[in-house]
């Protein structure tokens, strides 16, 4: 469990990149530092190997000056000449101990390679032939190699460098340092980065411990009230951390979640209860006539009459169940609107003609005030239905002698179906539930329709795509608009 844990991971992959990042740091480190103590080394050597040049051509010349006094004869060039041997040999014997010289080691060989001398006693025999060939051409050469010392071999740094005169290669220079104190270095180097590195590493992976346990208290605070809320307990929200951070963002977004659970929760009770109520009303009527038509022999006068009673109370069972399962349908999203374009003027007509007869009766006066031509791409039986629906209710709340006014215009985008009425209107605190399913404004009219109509008619208008409210006529009566795409997406 622990290594699945989110506390494992965070600190699991900051300790691989940290590792990963202070290793590379290390290497490079490590790469840069030698190769500037090397180049470092090679600049001496090489200012070491040119002070000596110019220093035994010093020599030379105080020689050369004395020697042509005496004899204009003599050769006064440096290759082969055994004068120039003889002052080599006496410039390392005078300055075998100078201070510039300590730990140095220097060799002079001829224009072939042939030893001269060596500092410090130092035997040495004739220059390596692949050394020779790159100094024959003017090119200082560097390499390490081992050299024995008091008859114990060391590595050194030693460079080799061709003194020209006259464009030929007069005599040949070669000193060398040794490496033990780059080594020394390197080594205390390696042994710090490898020391400090996982000291490094340890220290950061307990203090990523700490700050993860730190940054996730939120988090475990928020999973102890999320394990106390249930069915029952939806009321109670997650503490906002106030971190201004992903944690307070989750904590919201929890809360939010949790509150349409609730409303979720609290709609489904309420649907049950209404349900319950709207069923069992027609029930206990049915119950009702069925056990008192039974208690005694009736006339068929009497059954033919308990039995169109009866079938009243099932044709309102019938009714309801029907609205239900058309409202399942349309959450579930299985009824697709069957899209064809249509006159919505027409439609209107049409749905006027077939709800007439309730008008009618209530002496009720409808009047649509026909618009021009408006064509919509919609289902016709749901849109038609849709229509009667919201004059069903218009009409079943409004008192005899009232009057209906249904208005069409056509916008931009969109179709709007104004339905105006004189009834008894709607309070502003209950318009935003009158298309919740079962609910009635006047309580006390619960005979009147399922409660399902309004319900209905939004489904189908969000179906198209499109919207319904209401909102007060004053002085009385309500306004239904309806407002549908031209098209349907």
């Amino acid at each position: 469990m622990l290594l699945r844990s989110i506390r494992f991971k965070i600190v699991l992959w900051h300790l691989l990149i940290l590792s990963l990042a202070l290793f590379t740091f290390g290497l490079v480190l490590y790469h840069n530092l030698y190769l500037k103590i090397s180049d470092d080394t090679d600049d001496i050597l090489r200012s070491r190997a040119k002070g000596i040049e110019q220093s035994i051509d010093t020599y030379w010349e105080a020689e050369r000056l004395d020697i042509a006094a005496g004899n204009s004869k003599i050769r006064l060039i440096k290759e082969d000449n055994i004068n120039f041997i003889r002052i080599a040999r006496r410039w390392v014997g005078e300055k075998i101990n100078d201070p510039d010289l300590i730990n140095i080691i220097v060799r002079i060989y001829d224009a072939h390679g042939s030893p001269i001398a060596s500092s410090k006693n130092i035997p040495i025999e004739h220059l390596n032939s692949r050394i020779f060939n790159d100094v024959k051409k003017g090119a200082d050469h560097f390499e390490n190699s081992f050299i024995v010392v008091n008859e114990i071999p060391a590595l050194f740094r030693t460079i080799t460098t061709p003194v020209m005169e006259n464009k030929r290669l007069s005599y040949i220079v070669q000193v060398a340092s040794p490496l033990a104190q780059l080594h020394t270095v390197l080594r205390n180097l390696r042994f710090s980065l490898l020391f400090l590195l996982p000291l490094t590493v340890i220290l950061t992976a307990l203090s990523g411990v700490f700050l993860v346990q730190m940054t996730l208290k939120p988090v475990d605070q928020m999973i102890e009230t999320i394990h106390q809320i249930t069915a029952e307990n939806l009321k109670l929200r997650l503490k906002i951390p106030g971190t201004k951070d992903e944690i307070e963002s989750l904590a919201k977004t929890f809360n939010e979640m949790i509150t349409r659970l609730d409303e979720a929760f609290t709609t489904q009770r309420q649907f049950m209860e209404d349900i319950s109520h709207e069923l069992k009303t027609p029930l206990s009527i049915l119950k009702g006539e069925l056990e008192v038509t039974l208690k005694k022999i009736r006339s068929a006068q009497e059954y033919e009459t308990a039995l169109h009673s009866s079938l009243e109370e099932v044709n309102h069972l019938v009714g309801i169940v029907e609205n239900l399962l058309t409202l399942a349908r349309f959450d579930a999203k299985t009824t697709t609107p069957q899209v064809q374009l249509l006159d919505l003027n027409l439609l209107i007509k049409d749905a006027v003609e077939a709800i007439q007869v309730l008008a009618v009766q209530k002496s009720i006066a409808i009047q649509f005030n026909n618009a021009h031509t408006v064509d919509i791409y919609a289902d016709k039986n749901q849109l038609k239905r849709l229509v009667l629906n919201i004059l069903d209710n218009a009409i079943k709340y409004t008192p005899s002698g009232g009057k209906i006014t249904i208005d069409l215009r056509r916008q931009k985008n969109s179709a709007d179906i104004e339905i105006t009425d004189t009834g008894i209107g709607i309070p502003e605190s209950e318009l935003p539930h009158i298309f919740d399913r079962f609910y009635r404004v006047d309580k006390s009219r619960s005979s009147i329709g399922f409660g399902l109509g309004l319900s209905i008619a939004q489904s189908i208008a969000m179906a198209h795509g499109g919207k319904i409210y209401a909102k007060a006529n004053l002085p009385q009566g309500t306004i239904f608009i309806i407002s549908l795409p031209l098209k349907f997406k």
